[in-house]
């Protein structure tokens, strides 16, 4: 009596699938890999078709269809897509199905990722150099936040001695045909020096987190003059105090006398 499974035997399909990035920027090209194999010894299914319908969370129809043939011998198959051909960013499902063929049952698996932006956070200040007591204005736009309604956007102020103090701003809408926010804020630098200071928003679900460039003030002593480096005020103080220092005691010298 013949042992070992018959040739016509059904047997169980299984499909393995892996992404290159759960999070593609949009406009990159994700790499959708799969296996077939066997359920009971894993061994590789090639030459028959295998079928990768891609959904955005929530649609019905698939906004791409494509069939394949899987790999001699490996039974892999390998599909190259463009995100900017899915058309819209967010939570997307790619499901790879077979359909029962050469005896094997139909089998499926799916995988999810996001479709995500990156944004540009810009940031202004005025002016660059002030005294102690005056106060410096800064602004900016976060441009291709989706969506940035009811957000808000970090302005990190680093003093000279590296200590730093966080102002949150909120995101107000620009309209227009783009998804932006404006924000916009005041503070008064409180200890003389070079400061740096930039804006820093967290990102969301859809959208990635950035930062702006960073922009520097230089802040002086009060009723310094604009665009002299405080440290050439500390010198001339100290020139000055030893200057009386010797007239004075010049001046007691002379009295003695």
């Amino acid at each position: 009596m013949p042992t070992g499974r018959s040739e016509n035997a059904t047997q169980g399909a299984k499909i393995e699938l892996s992404l290159s990035n759960d999070r593609p920027l949009r406009g990159e090209i994700l790499k959708v890999s799969g296996r077939l194999s066997s359920v009971s010894d894993n061994l590789p299914i090639p030459l028959v078709s295998v079928r990768l319908q891609y959904f955005r969370v929530g649609d019905e129809n698939p906004t791409r269809d494509v069939t394949m043939i899987t790999y001699s011998p490996s039974g892999t198959f390998q599909d190259l897509v463009n995100t900017t051909y899915l058309l819209r960013i967010g939570p997307w499902i790619v499901n790879a199905s077979f359909p029962a063929q050469l005896n094997y049952l139909n089998a499926s698996t799916l995988k999810t990722f996001t479709v995500v932006v990156q944004p540009a956070l810009s940031l202004y200040v005025t002016p660059h150099q002030v005294n102690l007591g005056q106060q410096v204005e800064f602004h900016g736009l976060l441009f291709a936040c989706i969506p940035c309604l009811d957000d808000k956007v970090n302005v990190m102020l680093i003093r000279p001695d590296n200590t730093s103090e966080v102002v949150t701003l909120p995101l107000n809408a620009t309209g227009g045909p783009y998804p932006g926010g404006y924000y916009g804020g005041t503070f008064a630098p409180n200890m003389a020096g070079n400061w740096h200071i930039v804006a820093i928003w967290g990102g969301n679900n859809v959208t990635l987190p950035t930062e702006s460039q960073v922009e520097d003030l230089q802040v002086g002593a009060p009723g310094a003059i604009q665009g002299v480096p405080y440290y050439l005020y500390v010198a001339v103080i100290l020139v000055a105090a030893a200057i009386l220092l010797v007239v004075v005691v010049k001046s007691k010298r002379r009295n003695k006398g």
